[in-house]
């Protein structure tokens, strides 16, 4: 399941030996043996971590482990010398580490197919903290397709869904596009299995393709529009189409496109 062959680690393991003697260090500066208490497990995996060992297991949301899972334990110090791993059918990977003073930060991704199209997902860390080759560590993951990613940055596991408002045949109030509701309906199982629900009334958030809803598991939806004025307190019915399309109609039925490390469906809306 390994990318990273032991004589690669053992190279490079060689190579930092041949320098700290060059520097007149003593072989056993290179990796001590860490004491018992930096053996601690803080991950929450029933596991402990193991000296010079990288381990975890990786599940869906649902807990069912998950075979085939791409998982990078990247070298701080090094460059271009990561160790690639795939998880087995128990969902569980390993993995030692060369015994030199690195530290180590470790992520997974999952790639499915669905309705003809791939899709690549970051996975969930039970830690994104960095961790040293002596102590060893215990990282798992969970498969999540909707939910805040760790860290400040505002990114969603979900995807997004983003209005692109005409303005024609606009009625006579005022028109802001981050007025716009849709109602999102699952029309097939979503991409992990799990049966989808619908999804009415959020308020978009302005993101990089603009005014969307944010944080949508991602399926197959037939999708409709409304604008919701809060002046007149009318809802308007609005004609849709998916961006590239031909035709707008009362409804649509779409797939997610991959954007970078996310998914997104652009649409476009205007009045009847």
């Amino acid at each position: 399941m390994r990318e990273t062959t032991p004589w690669s680690i053992l190279a490079r393991t060689g190579t930092a030996l041949a320098l700290s003697a060059a520097l007149g260090c003593t072989p056993g500066a290179v990796a001590s043996e860490p004491d018992a208490a930096d053996m601690t497990d803080t991950t929450g995996s029933a596991d402990a971590a193991e000296h010079y060992i990288v381990k975890g297991k990786v599940v869906n949301s649902a807990g069912e482990p998950i075979e085939g899972v791409k998982v990078v334990v990247k070298d701080q110090r090094y460059y271009n010398s990561d160790i690639v791993l795939h998880s087995g059918d128990n969902g569980a990977y390993s993995s030692p580490l060369p015994h030199e003073p690195s530290s180590w930060v470790a992520s997974a991704s999952v790639t499915r197919e669905y309705h003809g199209s791939w899709y690549t997902f970051d996975l969930e860390p039970s830690s994104t903290d960095s961790f040293r080759a002596s102590t060893g560590a215990v990282r798992d993951f969970t498969w999540r397709i909707t939910g805040r990613r760790p860290g400040a940055d505002g990114r969603y596991y979900g995807g997004l869904v983003a209005t692109n408002l005409w303005f024609d045949n606009l009625p006579e109030e005022v028109i802001d596009q981050e007025n716009v509701r849709l109602t999102l309906t699952p029309v097939t199982p979503l991409i992990d299995g799990s049966t989808g629900k619908v999804i009415s009334g959020r308020e978009p958030v302005y993101t990089d393709s603009g005014w969307a809803v944010v944080d949508v598991p991602l399926g197959r939806y037939e999708i409709t529009a409304t604008y919701d004025s809060p002046d007149s307190g009318k809802i308007y019915p609005l004609q849709v189409k998916q961006t590239g399309g031909s035709t707008f109609g009362s409804q649509v039925t779409c797939d997610f496109e991959q954007s970078g490390t996310n998914q997104r469906i652009r649409l476009e809306v205007k009045f009847a």
